[in-house]
């Protein structure tokens, strides 16, 4: 006779119960983040703080991040891809992931893919656009990458004043980021602009041959070196402390509507090689946001890179309900009101009445509620009840 524990449907619910996380309650943020948060789901977009509190159904995912990320800190390089519709939360998702990773000591950089200024068949843009959106969780408001560097060089003047060995050596770094290092140090340390910026722009991706010569670097950013220098980048920041780098990648343009077939095939095969980077990009973790679109043109061998694959699934109405007393409860502290009728039996009702009114999307459904929430917020006599019928 078998074990209850091992029925495997019990063992799935099992699963998930261990890769549940804890999201940020409400109360938990000010009001000034609350009121940003509501304008974020007044205007249907993601906002860049606060994520967390309306990350609501998604648990599962974070739980699955949160594995991804040990694995990343033990040196590892990761690729997930996150699919779903117009609408369904992805932009959201990397808002909320990027804030987790932040808090387990990761530094991040959010990138938005267009074929126009950030398209994925190009990696010394995905490269410069990387280094340029950096931010590490003492330095969100402003690039981190100088903040880095200058974290960078006092541990090493630190080291060498006390007669230490440099625990890492800079062995593990390629000789021309290293002679960038060289340089930056040298002018950090006796307060030399000519020396700290070329530097700089090197490690930006920003040089000019002729500038990359003046530093005495024969190699300068491109497509066979990108991955290269993410890499040294990434084990500069375990020096300094961090965990590793999550990067995000929000596909505004999915890959199958470029405009040429040679720029798709490029572009694919980027994507795969980020999914095959463990040995260029130690602790790298990219999370990868498209449309379902995207499935219907991967070349072949490409099925092995999707092993990290998530689907962002419609939320069911006890977790629209969940995140609706989430919003009604953020939108309290935003504009300092409370209404005790708006219980959860009345936003259980108003979920019912969106569902039946074919408001599918949690976008559609969170601007849909907020915009209900204003009207009771301004006008006492009316109830959420007298609301929900006019949603359409």
């Amino acid at each position: 006779m078998s074990r209850i524990g091992d029925d495997p449907r019990l063992q799935g619910v099992l699963d998930k119960l261990r890769r549940r996380a804890e999201l940020r309650s409400p109360t938990s943020v000010s009001k000034e983040t609350a009121l940003a948060l509501v304008e974020s789901c007044r205007q249907g977009t993601a906002p860049v703080r606060g994520a967390l509190v309306l990350a609501v159904g998604r648990e599962d995912l974070i739980g699955l991040i949160r594995e991804d990320l040990i694995r990343v800190a033990a040196r590892g390089s990761c690729l997930r891809v996150v699919n779903g519709v117009f609408g369904m939360g992805k932009t959201l998702m990397l808002r909320v992931l990027q804030e987790y990773a932040q808090g387990e000591g990761f530094a991040s950089s959010f990138l938005t893919l267009s074929a126009r200024e950030c398209p994925m068949y190009d990696l010394p843009s995905i490269y410069r656009h990387i280094v340029k959106g950096i931010r590490s969780p003492d330095c969100l408001d402003r690039p981190a990458l100088e903040q880095i560097l200058e974290a960078w060089a006092g541990r090493i003047r630190a080291d060498a004043a006390k007669q230490m060995l440099i625990p890492w050596a800079l062995s593990e770094l390629d000789v021309h980021f290293k002679c960038a290092l060289a340089h930056y140090y040298e002018g950090v340390h006796f307060g030399n602009a000519e020396k700290i910026d070329p530097a700089l722009r090197w490690f930006r991706g920003e040089t000019t041959p002729s500038d990359a010569r003046r530093l005495g670097i024969s190699a300068n950013l491109f497509s066979g070196n990108a991955l290269t220098m993410l890499g040294n980048l990434t084990k500069m920041l375990r020096f300094v402390g961090l965990k590793g780098l999550v990067i995000l990648l929000d596909e505004a343009d999915a890959i199958p509507s470029l405009p040429s077939a040679a720029k798709r095939e490029e572009a694919y095969a980027n994507l795969l090689g980020l999914a095959r980077a463990a040995s260029s990009t130690p602790y790298s973790y990219f999370v990868y946001a498209t449309t379902p679109s995207f499935f219907d043109h991967i070349p072949p061998g490409f099925e092995g890179a999707l092993k990290n694959l998530t689907h962002l699934d419609q939320l069911t109405n006890k977790e629209l309900t969940e995140l609706a007393e989430e919003i009604r409860d953020l939108h309290f502290l935003a504009y300092q009101w409370r209404r005790g009728d708006l219980d959860k039996s009345s936003l259980r009702r108003f979920v019912w009445k969106c569902a039946s009114n074919s408001i599918k999307t949690p976008r559609a459904f969170v601007r849909t509620l907020v915009a209900a929430l204003d009207i009771c917020e301004e006008n006492k006599g009316f109830r959420l009840d007298d609301i929900a019928p006019l949603v359409t």
